[in-house]
C-alpha cells in the first residue's frame, strides 16, 4: 500500500498544478484534515483524510493516495492538486497493480522475509495458496498470509519491526518446558516401575 501511494504521490507531484502564480509559490500550503481537494479543472477530487510527516493522504472515496505538501496549491476554489480525480485513481490503482506484480514475482522459496527495521526474520519455505511459511533464523517456522507481506525497496517486507515480531511468535509460558511438566514427567516413570 505505501508503494501504491509513494507512486501516486510521485505521479501527482509531476503534474502539480502549473498555472501558479509567483503568489501562490510563495504561500506555503498546509493541508489540513477534512478539506476537500479540487482537481485542475476546478472539479472535486477527494477530501484530505490526514497530514502526517509531510504526506497528505487524499480519500476520493474509491481510493486513498498519499501525496507530497508540494503537490498541493491554493486556487480559488481551495487545496487543488494537478490530476483530476479519475487520474489519481488511475495512478493508484495502476501503481497497486505494479506493485502486485512484483510482489507475487519476488515471493518464491528462499526469499527473505524481512521486518519494517530491515532485519531478515528468515526465509520462505512453502507457498500453499495465502499461506506463506516461513523458516526463521532460530529453526522455527511460522505461517503468514501473503497480505502480511508487501514488497518495500524490493524485499519482501512484514509489516513489523523484528522485536515486535519476536514478541509475537515466542511461546506462551505454558507451551514451555516447566518444573511442573518436570515433575509430571518423573511421576510418571515412578509409576512405570510398580
Amino acid at each position: 500500500m505505501k508503494t501504491s501511494l509513494i507512486a501516486a504521490a510521485i505521479a501527482a507531484a509531476s503534474l502539480a498544478p502549473a498555472a501558479a502564480s509567483a503568489q501562490d509559490a510563495a504561500a506555503a500550503v498546509a493541508p489540513t484534515v477534512g478539506a476537500k481537494v479540487y482537481g485542475p479543472e476546478g472539479n472535486e477530487v477527494g477530501t484530505v483524510e490526514t497530514v502526517q510527516n509531510g504526506a497528505v493522504t487524499v480519500n476520493t472515496g474509491t481510493v486513498r493516495a498519499g501525496l507530497p505538501t508540494s503537490a498541493f496549491a491554493m486556487r480559488e476554489k481551495g487545496l487543488t492538486i494537478g490530476m483530476t480525480k479519475v487520474q489519481l485513481e488511475a495512478a493508484v490503482n495502476g501503481a497497486k497493480a505494479k506493485t502486485s506484480e512484483a510482489k507475487d514475482a519476488a515471493m518464491v522459496v528462499d526469499a527473505p522475509i524481512k521486518s519494517s527495521d530491515g532485519v531478515v526474520l528468515g526465509t520462505i519455505s512453502k507457498i500453499e495458496g495465502d499461506d506463506v511459511t516461513v523458516q526463521l533464523s532460530d529453526g522455527a517456522s511460522v505461517i503468514l498470509k501473503k497480505s502480511y507481506l508487501g514488497l518495500v525497496n524490493g524485499s519482501l517486507t512484514l509489516g513489523m519491526t523484528a522485536t515486535a515480531f519476536a514478541e509475537q511468535t515466542q511461546p506462551a509460558p505454558s507451551d514451555t518446558a516447566t518444573p511442573a511438566s518436570d515433575e509430571a514427567a518423573a511421576a510418571e516413570e515412578g509409576t512405570s516401575g510398580e
